[in-house]
């Protein structure tokens, strides 16, 4: 009965990270269809571009509490299940990216890996965050801002976890998204290169469909 407790939670997660929360957002709110314009994805930063600033908002703190809610009802359907929450998490964010209501498309799950990692693991998620942030504000790139939060929430939950401040397994979960991540940001690593990746908040007028080139729309 664990087992089938532990897959139940893991399921219930995916689902509840497939709520496409940034599509909802940007049609209810502005008409747009983000999915058609600029990345392509569903994420904060695109709702931004294409659909201003209140879309935006809700779009963050629904992938945020989509992350927290998937490792909660894990913690709640199987609480005897150590490894549940962790695969709860990763399967929130493989739900935000691979969304089954948007025929298995997506964003980078940065919100949503924030939100299940306030549940799992709050002191290295705070730090990933912080150092996201920075490094965004400075440069005004949200992919680059995105890589590093994934990949310094790996740095600081392996510190934290040799501190024993945070248990190891926490890092499967820091592993697990970021390699999600950086898989979905392939095409913004390119435009990094070559210079031609979208600033954070670059306005694109309503009802252009000019998904950027290398995205998998």
């Amino acid at each position: 009965m664990l087992v089938v407790r532990a897959l139940v939670s893991i399921v219930a997660a995916y689902l509840i990270g497939a709520i496409p929360s940034g599509y909802v957002a940007a049609r209810l709110i502005k008409g747009v269809d983000v999915t058609k314009v600029g990345s392509g994805r569903i994420g904060g930063s695109n709702v931004l571009r294409a659909a201003g600033l209140l879309p935006a908002i809700l779009t963050v703190l629904g992938d945020l509490a989509k992350g927290y809610a998937g490792v909660a009802l894990a913690g709640v359907i199987a609480p005897d299940a150590s490894l549940a929450p962790v695969l709860a998490g990763l399967a929130s964010v493989a739900g935000h990216n691979w969304s089954v209501f948007l025929g298995f498309d997506g964003g980078v799950g940065t919100a949503t890996t924030f939100g299940a990692a306030l549940a799992l693991m709050p002191l290295p998620a705070g730090v990933a965050l912080a150092t996201g942030i920075v490094v965004t504000l400075i440069w005004r790139h949200t992919s680059l801002g995105s890589i590093t939060f994934a990949l310094m929430l790996i740095l600081a939950g392996i510190v934290s976890g040799a501190a024993g401040a945070t248990p190891m397994d926490r890092v499967l979960f820091a592993a697990g998204t970021s390699a999600m991540a950086l898989w979905e940001l392939r095409p913004n690593i390119e435009r990094l290169r070559r210079g031609t990746e979208r600033k954070l908040g670059e306005y694109i007028p309503t009802g252009k469909n000019d998904v950027q080139r290398g995205h998998r729309h």
